[in-house]
C-alpha cells in the first residue's frame, strides 16, 4: 500500500497531463516535411539559411516529442500500476461522506480525468457510481439501505482496482465476468438491453425490448430465443458471479454498479477490435448484437 497516496496520484497525473499536451501539438510536423522537402530540391541564399535554421529546431522539437510519448507510456503504466494498489488517504464516515484525511492531500480533479482516459478513452473530473462517488471532494456514498458505509466503500475501491489490473493485463474480477458473458449470448443481450433503457425492468420488457431491438436475430431462434433470455436473466442474478451483475426485486431487475462497469470495461474492449473506429459503442440501439456476440467468440 502506498503510504500517500494522493499526494503520489496527484504528482503523476499532473505529469501525465503536461505530456499528453506536448505529445498531442504536432502542428510543426507538416512545416518541417514542406521545408525538407522543399530543401533537397535545393534552393540557396538566405533563404535554404534560414529554412535550414528552422528545420533544424523543428526536428529538435519532433524529438522531444517523441521522447515524451516514450514518457508518457511509461507514466500511464505507473499511475495504472498505483490505481492497481488503489489507497485514498481518507477521514473518517460523516455525513454520508468519507472526506480526504487532512493531514493529506485531496486527490486532484487531473488524477480522475487521467484514470478515466486510460480506462475508457473519455477524461471524466470524478467516477460516478449509483451508490457513491468519487471525486475531489472524498467518496460520497449515495445510499446505505442495503448495505453499510465500509462495505460500499470497499466495492467502490474494488472496482477500480480490478480495472486496473485488467489494463495491466493481471488476473483480475472484470476480466472473469466479461469470459462468463462471452459465454453466454442471451444474458449478454439482456444485461445491454438493461443497461441501454438505463432503468428498472419487468422479464417481460427485457423480452420484448430485446426482440424489438435484435429482430433478425430473433427470427433465426424464434423457437428458443424467450425460454434462452429467461435462463440468461436467471443466470445474471445466480450466484455464479463474485459480485451481482444484476439484482431483483419483485420480479424486477436492476444492472448493478458492478454489472455496468464489467459492461463498460468489456465494451471498451470490443470497440478496441472490429467496432473501432464506426462511432458505435455496444450500447448503440443500432448496433446489431449478435454481431458483438459472434466477435466476442473468437
Amino acid at each position: 500500500m502506498v503510504e500517500k497516496f494522493n499526494e503520489r496520484a496527484n504528482t503523476i497525473a499532473n505529469e501525465y497531463w503536461r505530456l499528453k499536451e506536448v505529445t498531442a501539438d504536432k502542428a510543426d510536423e507538416a512545416r518541417l516535411a514542406e521545408i525538407e522537402k522543399l530543401l533537397e530540391k535545393g534552393i540557396g541564399g538566405k533563404l535554404q539559411e534560414q529554412l535550414a535554421a528552422e528545420a533544424k529546431t523543428l526536428r529538435k522539437e519532433k524529438e522531444d516529442r517523441s521522447s515524451a510519448s516514450e514518457k508518457l507510456e511509461e507514466l500511464k503504466k505507473e499511475i495504472t500500476e498505483l490505481t492497481a494498489d488503489l489507497a485514498p488517504n481518507l477521514d473518517l464516515f460523516v455525513d454520508d461522506f468519507f472526506p480526504y484525511d487532512s493531514e493529506h492531500e485531496p486527490i486532484s480533479e487531473a488524477y480522475f480525468m487521467a484514470i478515466t482516459d486510460i480506462f475508457f478513452g473519455s477524461p471524466q473530473p470524478s467516477i460516478k457510481f449509483k451508490i457513491a462517488a468519487f471525486s475531489m471532494e472524498g467518496i460520497k456514498v449515495n445510499s446505505t439501505d442495503e448495505n453499510s458505509p465500509l462495505t460500499i466503500l470497499g466495492y467502490v475501491i474494488m472496482m477500480i482496482q480490478e480495472t486496473a489490473k485488467h489494463m495491466l493485463g493481471m488476473e483480475n474480477i472484470i476480466d472473469r465476468c466479461c469470459k462468463l458473458l462471452k459465454q453466454n449470448e442471451y444474458a449478454f443481450i439482456a444485461l445491454g438491453t438493461l443497461i441501454k433503457e438505463g432503468k428498472v425492468l419487468m422479464l417481460k420488457e427485457i423480452k420484448e425490448i430485446s426482440k424489438r431491438e435484435d429482430r433478425e436475430y430473433k427470427e433465426l431462434v424464434s423457437n428458443t430465443y424467450d425460454k434462452e433470455l429467461s435462463n440468461g436473466v436467471a443466470y445474471l442474478v445466480s450466484d455464479e458471479w463474485e459480485y451481482n451483475m444484476v439484482k431483483e426485486l419483485s420480479g424486477e431487475y436492476e444492472v448493478t454498479d458492478f454489472g455496468e462497469w464489467v459492461w463498460r470495461v468489456c465494451n471498451v474492449e470490443v470497440r478496441g477490435g472490429e467496432w473501432k473506429g464506426t462511432g458505435k459503442s455496444i450500447s448503440s440501439p443500432n448496433l446489431d448484437i449478435h454481431k458483438i456476440i459472434n466477435f466476442l467468440r473468437r
